[in-house]
């Protein structure tokens, strides 16, 4: 847990001070300063917040440091919900609805026997043509072969 959840009020931060920074330390203001962030300010700063929070610098650190891991970890399982929740969209949206798919295969094998139709029509033209009989009737099967 940071610093920043362990504090009651913001009041108790204000009552803080690093040598070099102005008076108020309020954890979304504290780097709109116009200070530039030294070694030894940044280890002043590290100090003052460890006593705040009666902990050592080390342990101070090792807390922030776990509590960046932790966000890192969710941020990462975070992104990896979000890109399988858009990889389900995409799926989702590569096939059309239950009555769409029913309409395009019945334009599917309407066309299919309009060709069918139409080959044969040519089939008997060619025939005629070369001086042969061609049938009046066709027969079609489809199927699988046993």
């Amino acid at each position: 847990m940071t610093i920043w959840h362990r504090v009651d009020e913001k009041s108790e931060l204000e009552e803080l001070e690093i040598s070099g920074i102005p008076d108020a330390l309020d954890p979304e203001s504290l780097f709109e300063y116009d200070v530039s962030w030294t070694v030894f300010l940044v280890r002043e700063g590290i100090s003052v917040f460890a006593q705040f929070a009666d902990e050592t610098p080390e342990e101070l650190l090792e807390t922030a440091a776990e509590d960046a891991r932790y966000e890192v970890r969710r941020t990462k399982r975070r992104l990896e919900e979000m890109e399988r929740d858009l990889r389900d969209i995409n799926r989702e949206r590569l096939l059309p609805d239950e009555t769409t798919l029913q309409k395009i295969a019945r334009y599917e094998a309407h066309l299919s026997r309009g060709l069918y139709q139409a080959m044969h029509e040519l089939e008997a033209l060619q025939t005629k043509r070369s001086g042969g009989e061609a049938p009046l009737a066709r027969l079609d099967v489809q199927g699988l072969e046993n």
